[in-house]
């Protein structure tokens, strides 16, 4: 860092960083927490360029309705198809685009995600032995296209942008989820595309001062329907059913409303000091520093743990009920090994020895 970067660093310190009048990109805008976040920005002076796939008329009648309501230009919408999602071509339109129509782009925020029907993450990421083996690639290939590929390349487009345009400074915020700290059963190559956003997140803290990348990981979002979404998906077992409904109680209590994370970008857009950090956020709980994670497990731990004690004591009555099932029948090992095991025989079997079948292995003949 030469001297007149150590002055400017020195001024951007005394001066805090502001939505207003700044030009933000967000991706998943038409999502719920994306909706939110840009009537939020556009109320605090922001001009955002909204970025989605849909493309039913929805993004262009959200930017018009917002543009009628603050009587400015303050939005416009992009359209990104299915199969720009993660590629090159499609994020630099959407970035050439922000330049084109305001002049210039000072955040990014990467909050489209790959989610599932229900509106978890897609299967929720999970690998599912027992469906066809094409669709699980596609779905391996689409949550990491969206949940990870997007964002670092967005990032890197956007920085090429900053390098290129001289003295200006950016921030990034990449909207991940909890499930790249917690690993969980169902979710695996999500909660791997989300821990890797995460890393990619931390190591780019040398990109500052110039551009100031940090992340969000919150936990379940509850979008309105009073329920955090299911981390389990469909056409999952009626196992995992009856676990979910286990832990409904502590995932409402460490679930997150949209308006929590749609101030959460805020904050992490306007904090100076988040660069390369990951705002951990939990029920009405948030962490920033490393080791405040521990804590945040701390904290969800001690909330679900009745529920895992509930699991293990129904657990333990489902075993004893197995055990006393199994004195009263014959074992299936003995079974499979073609045993006869004897049967208690009244008084009237006993008075006739030949009739009487004694265990004999496979292949041997009955004692006459």
């Amino acid at each position: 860092m030469g001297l007149a970067d150590l002055v400017a660093w020195i001024r951007r310190r005394r001066t805090p960083y502001t939505v207003d009048d700044k030009v933000v990109l967000v991706t998943g805008a038409l999502s719920t927490v994306g909706r939110k976040l840009v009537d939020r920005l556009v109320d605090m002076g922001a001009r955002v360029v909204l970025v989605d796939s849909v493309s039913d008329g929805a993004g262009e009648l959200l930017s018009e309705a917002i543009n009628r309501r603050t009587r400015l230009e303050s939005t416009v919408y992009v359209r990104t198809s299915s199969a720009d999602e993660g590629q090159l071509h499609g994020i630099r339109v959407m970035v050439d685009a922000a330049v084109l129509t305001f002049g210039r782009l000072d955040v990014l925020v990467n909050n489209a995600q790959q989610q599932a029907p229900g509106g978890g993450p897609v299967g929720a990421g999970g690998l599912d032995l027992d469906r066809d083996r094409d669709l699980d690639l596609d779905l391996v290939c689409d949550t990491i296209d969206a949940n990870f590929r997007a964002p670092v390349l967005a990032t890197r487009v956007f920085e090429r942008y900053l390098r290129q345009a001289g003295d200006q400074d950016g921030v990034v915020v990449n909207v991940a989820a909890m499930a790249g700290l917690l690993p969980g059963a169902g979710r695996e190559v999500y909660g791997a595309a989300n821990a890797g956003l995460i890393h990619f997140t931390e190591a780019s803290r040398a990109l500052a001062p110039r551009l100031r990348v940090c992340a969000l990981a919150p936990y379940y979002v509850d979008h309105g329907s009073g329920e955090p979404p299911p981390p389990v998906a469909p056409g999952d077992s009626q196992q995992q059913r009856r676990q979910q409904q286990r832990l409904g109680a502590p995932l409402r209590l460490l679930a997150l409303s949209s308006d929590q994370v749609v101030a959460s970008v805020v904050r992490c857009i306007e904090d100076s000091r988040l660069a390369g950090r990951t705002l951990l956020i939990a029920g009405d709980s948030s962490y920033v520093s490393s080791w405040a994670s521990l804590l945040l497990r701390l904290h969800m731990v001690c909330i679900m743990a009745w529920s895992a004690l509930a699991l293990v004591a129904q657990r333990l009555l489902a075993a004893a009920a197995s055990a006393a099932g199994r004195r009263k029948q014959p074992s299936a090992a003995a079974a499979a090994a073609g045993v006869v095991v004897l049967e208690p025989v009244d008084s009237a079997a006993e008075d006739e020895p030949d009739n009487v079948e004694f265990g004999v292995c496979d292949g041997a003949k009955k004692r006459e």
